[in-house]
């Protein structure tokens, strides 16, 4: 792996732990800096990441809990 990977990689890494667990420190962060090297591309990019797959379980369980409200209404209706 080159040098210029590495960065990037290790800057992901950092990102995407920033935004995993302290995201306060993460918004001061970006608020003051922009990706002008490997590093902070990764840096940028691994933050990102971390929300879109936040994002996206928040929406699975949504959709779990909405068909599990579904089907309690169809036991409800099959009741009476």
């Amino acid at each position: 792996m080159e040098d210029t990977e590495k960065r990037f990689t290790m800057g992901f890494n950092h990102g995407y732990l920033f935004a995993k667990y302290t995201p306060s420190l993460l918004a001061k962060i970006v608020k003051r800096l922009t990706p002008s090297n490997d590093y902070f591309q990764g840096f940028f990019s691994g933050s990102k990441e971390y929300e879109i797959e936040r994002s996206k379980s928040h929406l699975d369980d949504l959709t779990q809990l909405r068909s599990k409200d579904k089907s309690r209404n169809l036991d409800l209706e099959k009741d009476r």
